[in-house]
């Protein structure tokens, strides 16, 4: 008898010990999920679909931005004047979702300490006196060790244009950010949306986007999306928690719904709201100059699946 109490503590001291191990592994990344690749992208070009989309008299309802993402490393830091940016979902001219990693001069954001990250929301719009881009930007501050690494993350930007200016909400982890303002409105482009990653972008004023003396901006984010739906206005409150499924519904909101159910290194990847808007893989190519031969290009393809 006494032999089997010793074996049943010698049993329960080890699972004690190795539980918390356990719950520290990674999250499980399965299959069906989309990998960015280095200098690469997924891109929908359907010109007018994916900003805030009732039109500039209207103002619109808003649009809401959301996805689930899996980081496999912290974005570094880069000895130079601009952080290293992934991207992770933008549409050039009128918003960005993007993580970064600190530059080193003090210059640049002394408010940021060595070995602190970023996960990065910006409204931008375009303008014949400045170019591109006036950006409304937020920007949430991770310590060292906070950066969401190796789990699922849920990420959220809510855009609304209205007559007193712009209004953005984020939200990381399901948990909103204060509402804020700003007197610039979003941009409404011909660009298309990009998700993983980002090319250089012309765009007819002859401004660039993503170019910063002729070196990208932004690359191309370490790690997996599992599924990112847009939707007309905004889901959720401006403030306070949130708890969205794990797998995102389809409903009467749903611009776009994505769930990369084909694995990757798929040639495309299908819309699963119904609207068809297909996302297509990129390279490292610099986009020529938009103009309405885009909604030509993004009608064709919209039917070719």
């Amino acid at each position: 008898m006494t032999y089997y109490k010793t074996l049943w503590i010698i049993v329960i001291v080890a699972l004690l010990v190795a539980a918390p191990t356990a719950s520290a592994q990674p999250d499980e990344v399965p299959p069906d999920v989309f990998e960015a690749a280095v200098d690469g992208y997924l891109y929908a070009d359907y010109p007018g679909v994916f900003d805030d989309a009732e039109g500039d008299e209207a103002f619109g309802e808003g649009i809401t931005i959301e996805m689930w993402i899996y980081f496999t490393e912290v974005p570094p830091e880069r000895q130079s004047l601009h952080w290293e940016h992934w991207a992770i979902v933008a549409k050039p001219g009128s918003y960005f979702i993007s993580a970064a990693g600190r530059a080193l001069e003090d210059s640049v954001d002394s408010s940021l300490p060595e070995g602190h990250t970023r996960l990065i929301f910006a409204v931008e719009s375009i303008s014949d006196d400045h170019g591109c881009c006036n950006r409304g930007v937020g920007g949430m501050p991770l310590e060292p060790g906070e950066f969401p690494l190796k789990r699922w993350l849920h990420i959220a930007m809510q855009i609304v244009v209205k007559k007193d200016g712009t209004h953005r909400t984020e939200f990381i982890d399901r948990h909103g950010e204060v509402r804020r303002r700003f007197s610039g409105q979003m941009g409404r482009t011909e660009a298309p949306l990009y998700v993983g990653g980002a090319p250089m972008v012309t765009f007819e004023n002859g401004d660039t986007w993503n170019n910063d003396w002729g070196k990208p901006v932004f690359e191309s984010m370490k790690g997996y999306i599992d599924e990112i739906r847009i939707s007309k206005g905004w889901r959720y409150v401006a403030k306070g928690n949130i708890h969205p499924k794990r797998n995102f519904r389809v409903d009467k909101r749903t611009i776009a719904l994505w769930r990369f159910e084909e694995g990757p290194g798929a040639p495309f990847y299908r819309d699963s709201s119904g609207n068809d808007y297909t996302l297509f893989p990129g390279g490292s190519l610099d986009v020529q100059p938009l103009s309405k031969m885009n909604i030509t290009w993004g009608s064709l393809k919209q039917g070719r699946f």
